[in-house]
């Protein structure tokens, strides 16, 4: 419990810490008052509107495989589980055919 507590506090950590970093980028970034032309301001448009799809779609993508990983295992566990019961069964049958 503890080095799962060490970790939690580690990200948050780690996590504020980017935040912080990020927040002092945009205030440079958006403070050095250098004028887009046309072509900028279409690419930081473009930038500011794909980023967070792209993020979302690998993300999704992640969680999905992730998904799928632990559905399968699950599903080979019920199966074994299935299958020892069946197993189970079998024995009590032949049990009560030989009585």
């Amino acid at each position: 419990a503890t080095c799962t507590t060490s970790r939690v506090v580690a990200m948050r950590t780690w996590l504020r810490s980017l935040g912080e970093r990020h927040q002092a980028l945009k205030h440079r970034i958006h403070n050095a008052r250098i004028p887009l032309g046309p072509k900028g301001r279409a690419l930081m448009t473009a930038v500011y509107f794909f980023t967070p799809i792209l993020i979302g779609y690998r993300l999704m993508l992640w969680t999905n495989n992730y998904a799928d990983k632990h559905a399968r295992k699950r599903i080979e566990e019920l199966r074994d589980e299935s299958a020892a019961r069946q197993r189970r069964v079998e024995e009590v049958i032949e049990t009560d055919k030989r009585t």
